[in-house]
């Protein structure tokens, strides 16, 4: 994962970077109000930062970041 997209991911959500990282590594759970944050800011589900694996929310982010810049 870029760090400059989980640097975009803080400052969209207004989380920090390092929280970022836990969650992204698996380490930290974020909680639900987070969960809603990071789910608009990626464009994806609130469960998956609750219940998805580290790899698949690497992925899903990828996804989106991947379409993001194909428009």
């Amino acid at each position: 994962m870029k760090h400059g997209i989980q640097k975009q991911i803080a400052e969209a959500t207004e989380l920090s970077a390092p929280m970022i990282s836990l969650i992204l590594s698996g380490k930290k759970r974020p909680s639900w109000s987070s969960a809603k944050r990071l789910a608009a800011a990626t464009d994806t589900d609130p469960v998956l930062w609750l219940e998805g694996s580290p790899n698949e929310i690497k992925k899903a982010i990828s996804q989106e970041s991947d379409a993001l810049t194909k428009n």
